[in-house]
């Protein structure tokens, strides 16, 4: 597991675009399949858990089963997670730190707890 620090905006609409930084945790083939596997046991026991609850279990145990095979599948494309984002709130101008997870990729939405606002993740693109 590898950690690199990317430069990024952060937008909102009607705000200017704020510098920052992401930091980014590139994942190899076994940590993706290792956490692929970790998410569909996670699931796949609460399923069975779920067969112990009379009437219910109709429905708990295909919902689990159905996203445990949802997780696994996400989980093992994240080649590139992103960690955390470091920089001013495009509405508030706040300096923190924002907690994030999955998929680095351009786009991705954060919520500022400061003022409650939501704004977008700008990767420049490589040849910027």
């Amino acid at each position: 597991m590898t950690q690199t620090q990317v430069a990024v905006s952060l937008t909102a609409f009607g705000f200017t675009p704020r510098p920052a930084t992401a930091v980014v945790i590139e994942q190899s083939t076994g940590e993706r399949v290792g956490r692929a596997f970790a998410g569909l046991g996670m699931f796949w026991a609460l399923a069975l858990g779920g067969l112990f609850i009379p009437v219910a279990h109709f429905i708990l145990v295909p919902v689990f089963l159905g996203a445990g095979i949802i997780m696994a599948i996400k989980r093992s494309r994240e080649d590139r997670r992103l960690a955390e984002v470091r920089g001013p709130c495009p509405r508030c101008g706040a300096q923190q730190t924002f907690k994030a997870g999955g998929r680095f990729e351009a786009g991705r939405s954060l919520d500022c707890p400061a003022c409650h606002g939501t704004f977008a993740v700008v990767v420049p693109s490589p040849t910027a």
